[in-house]
């Protein structure tokens, strides 16, 4: 861009000065012959003047415009830079090196969005007992208290939840493998401009499986199709209600299960929902766990198999229209 200025101005002033050199040669001549040897000069100093002043403005063209281009360049990379390690794997594991608890706490303080379905742009929100826990965690790191309860990102190979070595069907979470977590819909000012918001909250660490086959007259509390029960409670006011926890069935299509509204939420023990996500927001229940792909990119992926990876977009035309589909 800079040299195409150069180009562009230098030519231009080349033609500038075969004309006014013309009219300086023209001016110079007719101070010999014209009745009036001043108004030639005068003519030719104007000519002179011309090729200086248009000079002048050139030079200053271009180096304002490569001044504006360096200043372009240099804001547009410290943008992607200063952000670069939210969503490039390289530049997060060299930032980070090892404290995922960190970059899932800077991933919510920067409202930066998780990319799903190639263009449905979700904030990621923690709920304020979760951002806690992980900040107890992340500001311990390296210690070895702060790695038993970092998030665990599974490999590439565990890129699905049922894949995961110990996986069962039940509301189970821990923190660390598992979270709690919400699909949001209808919130005016979220991230992306999509009004999706990805809600991770806190889980009972004391809760326990309890498998169908040894359950009290094989019954298990818990979704259709679940094969153990958890006895964790509701321990986050912002997170998974006792109903919720109960009802869970998050491997089933989301067309079949109950998405609920902020009257629901509020009633349920969510109280200052409407407060946070708005009276028009709604939403679904999921669990969430963290994996790599083959490109070392994490993935948030929800047990019915939906996922999301840290995008620097603004969303495309499929993201606008994405939210037409789905929902209640």
């Amino acid at each position: 861009m800079i040299a195409s200025v150069g180009i562009i101005s230098s030519s231009i002033l080349a033609s500038l000065a075969a004309y006014c050199r013309g009219n300086i040669a023209h001016a110079s001549a007719s101070a010999f012959l014209s009745p009036s040897p001043i108004k030639a000069a005068t003519g030719a100093a104007r000519s002179r003047r011309t090729v200086a002043t248009a000079a002048a403005m050139l030079s200053s063209s271009s180096a304002t415009a490569a001044a504006s281009t360096a200043a372009d360049a240099s804001s547009s990379s410290s943008s992607i830079d200063d952000k670069s390690h939210l969503y490039m794997p390289s530049e997060r594991d060299k930032h980070y090196d090892g404290n995922i608890a960190r970059y899932l706490l800077d991933l919510h303080d920067e409202r930066a969005t998780f990319d799903f379905c190639g263009g449905m742009l979700f904030q990621l929100v923690l709920s304020d007992r979760l951002r806690s826990h992980l900040e107890d965690v992340a500001s311990s790191h390296p210690t070895d208290a702060s790695r038993q309860q970092q998030p665990v990102i599974r490999p590439s190979s565990q890129s699905l939840m049922n894949r995961v070595p110990g996986y069962d069907r039940s509301s189970q979470a821990d923190n660390v493998m598992i979270f709690h977590g919400r699909e949001l819909r209808g919130i005016t000012n979220a991230s992306g401009g999509m009004g999706y918001v990805l809600q991770l909250s806190f889980a009972d660490p004391s809760g326990e499986i309890t498998a169908a086959s040894s359950a009290e007259g094989g019954i298990v509390p818990s979704g259709k199709g679940a094969d153990s029960a958890w006895d964790g409670r509701a321990v986050d006011a912002q997170g998974w209600s006792t109903e919720e926890i109960a009802t869970y069935d998050g491997w089933r299509s989301d067309q079949v299960r109950r998405w609920r509204d902020a009257k629901t939420y509020k009633a349920e023990g969510f109280e200052d929902f409407s407060e946070v996500f708005g009276d028009g927001a709604y939403g679904l229940n999921h669990r969430f766990f963290l994996h790599y792909d083959d490109g070392g990119r994490m993935w948030l992926c929800a047990e019915d198999g939906c996922e999301g990876t840290p995008s620097k977009r603004g969303g495309g035309l499929f993201g606008k229209i994405g939210g037409f589909f789905g929902g209640m």
